[in-house]
């Protein structure tokens, strides 16, 4: 396939798209928003004719210039989390390219700077994890004690998730590493402090860690349409689920067992 017949730009067009549809992927973007953006950028961009395939893993893309040879480009993404403020900026990048058409290289830099700002962990969000933790401790039946002993323990587990997901390793086998530490606090805890009910303090720390937006979306792609993306997304998500068991199973098994 030669690019030198294409219209002028037309692989400099496309590869942006593809920058851009791959950053929001890896933000935890819906499959058919990504396929949109990338076919409105190129269509933006003068190139109307655009055959786009995406799943989580991959993104396949197609641009028919009039009267030269297509252009096919093709993105291998490895790794992706939820990060909705840097989708959101991403959003708003792709409505500003598509209504103001920046130069390709301006595109590109605003692109790396959504992803080369720092921003640091609010601590709302650590109050809200932790909140969230006692919460659904008192809800399944535990007591206020109970709440209070899933605060520290769901500080810990935020810590640890957070820079595993910054760290991007393998979110499925590493959930495992916070979900065993917070078994084995959750079992000292009700160690030291018999009164504490173990059971309702491990379904409290348990809770936040389910993939709930994942699975949510993974039934959404597949109602509208995407069966493979949504099928990938949900089986992602049944594995994150069995490796939080197995993560709190494996600290139980060794120290004797579940005790209300």
């Amino acid at each position: 396939m030669s690019e030198s017949t294409a219209s002028p730009g037309c692989s400099e067009a496309l590869s942006i798209a593809l920058d851009l549809g791959e950053k929001m992927v890896q933000c935890g973007a819906e499959i058919n928003r990504v396929e949109n953006t990338i076919e409105r950028i190129c269509a933006a961009y003068g190139y109307k004719k655009v055959d786009c395939f995406s799943i989580t893993s991959l993104i396949i893309a197609t641009v028919r210039p009039e009267n030269a040879e297509p252009v096919t480009q093709v993105r291998r993404i490895y790794n992706y989390t939820t990060n909705l403020n840097r989708l959101e900026k991403l959003n708003s990048l792709s409505r500003s390219v598509c209504s103001e058409l920046p130069d390709l290289k301006t595109v590109r830099n605003r692109i790396n700077a959504v992803f080369e700002e720092k921003r640091a962990v609010h601590p709302s969000v650590l109050l809200g994890y932790m909140l969230s933790a006692a919460a659904f401790a008192v809800f399944f039946g535990g007591t206020l004690f109970d709440a209070l002993a899933t605060v520290p323990i769901s500080a810990v587990q935020f810590t640890l998730d957070t820079l595993i997901k910054r760290k991007g390793v393998n979110r499925i086998l590493f959930t495992v590493i916070p979900s065993a530490i917070s078994g084995v606090m959750a079992i000292g805890f009700t160690r030291l402090v018999p009164f504490l009910n173990q059971d309702k303090i491990i379904i409290g720390c348990i809770m936040p860690l389910i993939p709930g937006l994942q699975l949510t979306n993974s039934l959404r792609e597949m109602f509208c349409g995407d069966t493979m993306s949504g099928f990938i997304r949900l089986l992602e998500a049944l594995m994150i689920s069995v490796a939080i068991a197995l993560g709190f199973a494996v600290p139980l098994i060794i120290f004797g067992g579940l005790r209300g």
